[in-house]
């Protein structure tokens, strides 16, 4: 009578999973394509971390010259006499947006609590509000320390203000060749290197804080080396690590002006091997620029532009930055 379809009969087999062989062909493509993804996204993030640590500095130099405006001068490196040693960063708070928090400040006390010869102790209390502060324009990005410096409570910074070449008295902050320095005030008429030409902030990493092993050898680009007995910080002192007391917390006071915390030097190349040094009082220093982008540091120039200094560039040439009237050829620039 009828006939019986064959194709009825019998369901087509089908496959229900992969083979191991099929499995290890993906993982290892989806492995290649990862391997081959991961650095352009690293890439990617490292480019928009150094676009805004650059834009921080591009608003700290308009704050330089919207300040420079108003006083004719630029901001001292560190407030003079004792106790006001408040560091540049202070000065401009009304034009970075913070005037509030400048106007909670008393100039006229000491910033934060601090000692000097003979056991005076000059009390921060009146500023701890203000100094506990986080202000996310003194912060770099790419900082992996932060936000702040492990273990203390006050804000930080990773941009400090250039006191000189640090060639002059072992890079003492008083009548130093830069821009910043103790009680200074200088202008644009005093920059006869011109301000393109000459250097008013970089950066530098935050110290590790309290935690952590003691020796700077460890982590040299961060920890710095106090030389002990107040004594001058001379490059054969500061070579030998066992020569003072590790200083772990760079940077962790931005409202602070000392080696310490806001100020620097171009004794040592950007992002030196060797560790910075400095006095006890910390007003003496050998020190460099550092920062976590590959192989350069951001820096603001007394003109307000921003460039990403190569840490190979010659050491003669970067010393001749940090001079505001060095007389140096700067043909580089």
């Amino acid at each position: 009578m009828g006939s019986l379809d064959c194709c009825c009969g019998a369901k087509s087999a089908r496959r229900s999973a992969y083979t191991l062989v099929e499995l290890l062909v993906t993982i290892a493509i989806l492995g290649t394509l990862i391997a081959l993804l991961l650095p352009a996204i690293q890439q990617a993030r490292e480019a928009s971390r150094r676009l805004a640590c650059v834009n921080n500095l591009r608003q700290i130099g308009m704050a330089l010259h919207n300040y420079h405006g108003v006083q004719q001068r630029f901001p001292p490196g560190r407030g003079d006499p004792l106790p006001s040693v408040f560091s540049t960063h202070a000065f401009l708070l009304p034009y970075l947006e913070q005037g509030a928090l400048r106007q909670s400040i008393d100039f006229q006390q000491a910033p934060t609590t601090f000692s000097v010869a003979g056991g005076v102790v000059h009390s921060g209390a009146a500023n701890l509000s203000a100094a506990t502060a986080r202000l996310e324009v003194f912060e770099c990005p790419a900082e992996s320390a932060g936000p702040g410096v492990a273990g203390s409570e006050f804000g930080a910074t990773n941009y400090a203000a250039n006191a000189g070449s640090g060639l002059d008295q072992w890079g003492s902050l008083t009548a130093a060749d830069g821009v910043f320095f103790k009680g200074s005030r200088i202008a644009m008429r005093d920059l006869l290197d011109g301000s393109t030409s000459t250097v008013a902030m970089s950066e530098r990493l935050l110290g590790p804080g309290t935690n952590g092993p003691s020796a700077v050898e460890v982590e040299p680009s961060r920890v710095m080396l106090e030389i002990a007995g107040g004594k001058d910080p001379t490059s054969a002192a500061c070579s030998a690590p066992n020569g003072g007391n590790a200083y772990r917390e760079r940077g962790a006071k931005w409202i602070l002006g000392n080696y310490g915390n806001t100020l620097y030097n171009h004794y040592y190349p950007p992002n030196a091997a060797t560790w910075d040094c400095l006095n006890l009082q910390q007003q003496k220093g050998l020190l460099a620029a550092r920062s976590m982008h590959p192989d350069i540091v951001v820096t603001l120039y007394c003109d307000g532009g921003v460039r990403c200094v190569s840490s190979a560039i010659d050491l003669a040439l970067w010393r001749a930055a940090a001079t505001r009237s060095g007389g140096e050829l700067d043909d580089a620039w």
